[in-house]
């Protein structure tokens, strides 16, 4: 039996790109292994597997709930639907099942990563803008500094004009001593 199974999986790998020849070949891998173990069976026990068989429907059922949505769970299923497959037709249809619940699995798979995904984009679009907002008000913030830096600067620079200008009127107002030298307490960078 996992001779079997692994003669199926290889089969598989195979064929992992064309259906109808992964089919093919796991129906002859199943005809094979029924044949093998038949050969042992009485042929009236075989003609009563074989109308059973015929009374099968396909019952292989695949849930769509994301838990199942590993790959090796899937090629285990897909492999026992066409193993239980009693001809062409009913693999064909077996695969059709699964592949339609595969799909049904991959939608809803992909229909919550898409709500998850518009949901980050929905708050990162918000984050966006919260940021930008700020950075524009940073930017206006700083724009007003600069204003008022360039306002101070000029100030300064005009405060220092006047300090010289009265420091000159003071010393021009002073009495000379005979000397020549400058009495008193001076700021140094004005001489």
């Amino acid at each position: 039996m996992a001779a079997n199974s692994a003669e199926k999986a290889r089969a598989l790998e195979q064929c992992e790109r064309d259906l109808d020849v992964a089919i093919e070949r796991l129906v002859n891998l199943r005809l094979d292994a029924a044949g093998a173990h038949h050969d042992d069976v009485h042929p009236a026990t075989a003609a009563a597997a074989e109308e059973e068989g015929e009374q099968r429907t396909v019952d292989v059922h695949v849930p769509s709930d994301g838990s199942d949505d590993r790959t090796d769970q899937w090629i285990e299923r897909f492999m026992e639907a066409m193993a239980c497959a009693e001809n062409w037709g009913d693999a064909r249809a077996r695969a059709a099942g699964l592949l339609k619940d595969f799909d049904a699995s991959v939608a809803t798979t992909c229909r919550a990563e898409r709500d998850v995904a518009l949901w980050q984009n929905g708050l990162l679009k918000k984050a966006v803008r919260v940021q930008h907002r700020l950075y524009k008000e940073k930017e206006a913030a700083n724009r007003e500094l600069q204003r008022q830096l360039a306002g101070c600067q000029e100030r300064v620079r005009s405060l220092e004009t006047d300090n010289y200008a009265l420091s000159m009127h003071l010393r021009n107002a002073q009495p000379q001593p005979q000397g020549g030298s400058i009495t008193g307490r001076f700021h140094p960078e004005v001489f």
